[in-house]
């Protein structure tokens, strides 16, 4: 059984997290989501799956859930 992480408190700019915000909603996510997403992605530490561009396929699925939160 997998524990969850301890939380860590992130002291930041209140326009960086008004970005981050923005930008976690485009992407169909949570603010947490979106800030690890960014801190893998940094450090290279991305899922790999034989075969398959994890990084075109997050996009694509990014933008598809995007798309449908601004369907009426």
């Amino acid at each position: 059984m997998s524990s969850q992480p301890a939380p860590y408190p992130l002291r930041m700019p209140d326009e960086l997290r008004d970005l981050l915000t923005e930008r976690s909603r485009a992407h169909g996510r949570s603010l947490n989501a979106e800030i690890i997403g960014i801190l893998q992605n940094a450090v290279g530490d991305r899922p790999q799956m034989a075969g398959v561009d994890v990084e075109a396929l997050a996009d694509a699925i990014a933008d598809r859930v995007a798309s449908k939160l601004k369907a009426p």
